[in-house]
C-alpha cells in the first residue's frame, strides 16, 4: 500500500514537517522499532553485566581493552558509503519500474478517435481488453498480490477478463512451452490481428493511424516485459548481502566501543621498571593502562549513537522495502488498485460516445482574452508577469544604445573609394580589353568600449 503524505506538507515550514514524524504507517519508526529495541536490550545487558558482574579484576580489565579495541578500529567499516551507493541504485531501479507499468489510456483514446462509432464499439473493447489481460498475466508473475487475487486462469475467466477459448489457447501455449516462458505477448498478439481485420475492412482509413495504433500495443507489450527483466535481472546479491551484513556487523562493533567504561587506575610500584599495582580512584599520578578516554562523561544513555542506529538502519529499511515494490509493504504498489482502475476507465474512454458542438467561446470577440478571475482565496498567488534576469537586473545607458559609427577612410561615410574592375570584355583579336566598373564601397567600424580602443577594421558594404 503506497503511503501518500505529500497533503500534509503543501507549504514549507516545521509544523508540515513535524506533522511526517508522527505519521505510523510507513514511517522510520514502523521500520526499525523492533531492532532498535532489541539493540537497547543487547546494550542495557551488557553496560550492566561491565558495572555490576565484573568483580575479577583480570576480567574486567580484558573487557575494557577488548571495548577500546573496537573503539579504535569501528569506523574501517565504510558503512556510509556502501549503503549510500547501494540505496541510490535501489531507489532509481524502484522508481524505473514505476514508470514502467503499462497505462492503457493512450491506447484507448487512440481507439477511440481512430475508431468511432457504434459498430465498432466491440473492436474497441476487445482490443481493450486484450491489453488489459495480457498486463494482469505480467503482474501475476510479479506481484504477489495480484497472484493471490488471480491464482489461475479459471479465476481471469470468472472475472471476465477472458474467455473459456482464450483460456484453452494460454493452456495449449503453456503447455508448449512447458510452462518456461511468460505468455503475456499472446493477448497482444491477438489485439494485433484485430488490427489488422480492421484495416483489411476499410474500418481503419490511414496507414498511419493503423500503425499509431500497432506502436500503442507494442509499447504496453515493452512495458510488460521490461517488468518481466526487472523481476529477473536483480540487484546482484552479493552487494545486497555485503550491505547488510556491513550495517549489523557495524553495530554489533558499537554494542561494545560505545560501551562507558570505569578502568581501574594504576601506580608503578618502586619507580621505573616495577610493577603496576591498582590504587584507590583520584590517587596522584595514577594511569589508566587500557587505553581509555576518562573524559567522556557517562549519561549512561547512548544518544549519537541510538540516532547513528535510527539513520543507518532507517537506511536498510528503505532499501529493503524498495528492493522488491510488488510485495505487500506499506510502501509497495498498489497493483491491484491500479487494475481496478485501468478496467473501469479503459473502458469508459472506448465507449465515450460524446461529440462536443462547435460553439463561439465566451472569449470570441476578444482578441485577447480577458485574464482569468481569481477567487479571494487564491488572490494572493497572482504574480506580475515573468521577465529575464537580464530584464530586471541589466540597465543599458542611453548612451550605449546607440549604434557604433561608420567611417570612411578620409573621414566620409558613404562615399566612393575606388572602382573596381568587375568585368573584362575583349573587343576583338587586335582591341584593346576594356573594364567595367562597379562601385565598391570601403569603410571603417570604430569598435566601441572595445579592448583594441582605436584599432579599426576594413568593413566591405557591398557593390
Amino acid at each position: 500500500m503506497t503511503v501518500t503524505y505529500i497533503q500534509h506538507v503543501h507549504t514549507a515550514g516545521r509544523l508540515g514537517t513535524l506533522r511526517l514524524l508522527t505519521i505510523w504507517k510507513g514511517g522510520v519508526v514502523k521500520g526499525i522499532w523492533r531492532d532498535l529495541l532489541l539493540y537497547l536490550i543487547l546494550y542495557a545487558g551488557i553496560s550492566i553485566t561491565y558495572r555490576l558482574g565484573f568483580r575479577d579484576e583480570g576480567i574486567k580489565s580484558g573487557f575494557e581493552r577488548f571495548c577500546v579495541f573496537m573503539d579504535k578500529f569501528d569506523e574501517y567499516i565504510p558503512l556510509g558509503f556502501i549503503l549510500g551507493f547501494y540505496v541510490t541504485q535501489v531507489v532509481n531501479r524502484w522508481w524505473t519500474q514505476v514508470m514502467t507499468i503499462p497505462w492503457l489510456d493512450t491506447l484507448c483514446m487512440n481507439l477511440a478517435s481512430y475508431l468511432p462509432g457504434v459498430r465498432m464499439k466491440n473492436t474497441r473493447r476487445l482490443i481493450t481488453r486484450y491489453a488489459m489481460l495480457a498486463n494482469i498475466l505480467t503482474l501475476r508473475r510479479v506481484s504477489t498480490s495480484v497472484v493471490k487475487r488471480f491464482p489461475t486462469y479459471e479465476h481471469l475467466v470468472e472475472t471476465g477478463l477472458m474467455t473459456e477459448k482464450e483460456m484453452k489457447k494460454l493452456e495449449k501455449l503453456d503447455k508448449t512451452t512447458e510452462g518456461l516462458h511468460a505468455t503475456a505477448w499472446y493477448p497482444i498478439q491477438w489485439a494485433q490481428v484485430i488490427l489488422r481485420k480492421a484495416k483489411e475492412n476499410g474500418s481503419i482509413t490511414s496507414d498511419l493511424l493503423f500503425q499509431e495504433l500497432q506502436n500503442n500495443l507494442q509499447d504496453i507489450s515493452s512495458g510488460n516485459g521490461t517488468l518481466l527483466i526487472y523481476a529477473w535481472v536483480n540487484i546482484p546479491l552479493v552487494y545486497t548481502q555485503l550491505v547488510t551484513i556491513a550495517v549489523h556487523i557495524y553495530f554489533f562493533v558499537t554494542l561494545f566501543s560505545r560501551q562507558y567504561l570505569n578502568p581501574t587506575p594504576h601506580t608503578q610500584m618502586g619507580g621505573p621498571g616495577g610493577d603496576y599495582a591498582p590504587v584507590p580512584a583520584g590517587t596522584p599520578d595514577s594511569v589508566n593502562l587500557v587505553g581509555y578516554d576518562l573524559n567522556i562523561q557517562d549519561y549512561y544513555v547512548p544518544f549519537f549513537t541510538i540516532l547513528q542506529f535510527i539513520f543507518y538502519f532507517g537506511w536498510l529499511k528503505v532499501a529493503e522495502t524498495l528492493i522488491n515494490p510488488f510485495g505487500e509493504d506499506d510502501d509497495d504498489f498498489e497493483i491491484n488498485r491500479l487494475i481496478d482502475r485501468h478496467i473501469q476507465v479503459a473502458f469508459l474512454i472506448v465507449d465515450h460516445e460524446f461529440e462536443p458542438e462547435l460553439l463561439k467561446d465566451r472569449f470570441w470577440d476578444e482578441s485577447i482574452p480577458t485574464e482569468l478571475v481569481y477567487t479571494r482565496g487564491a488572490e494572493k498567488y497572482k504574480n506580475p508577469e515573468f521577465e529575464g534576469s537580464a530584464e530586471r537586473s541589466l540597465k543599458i545607458k542611453d548612451c550605449d544604445k546607440e549604434y557604433g559609427h561608420v567611417i570612411h577612410s578620409r573621414g566620409q561615410a558613404g562615399v566612393v573609394l575606388s572602382r573596381m574592375p568587375s568585368v573584362v570584355r575583349k573587343e576583338g583579336f587586335d582591341q584593346e580589353k576594356t573594364d567595367i566598373y562597379e562601385p565598391v564601397y570601403f569603410v571603417h567600424y570604430e569598435s566601441i568600449g572595445s579592448p583594441t580602443g582605436s584599432k579599426r577594421f576594413t568593413w566591405l558594404m557591398g557593390h
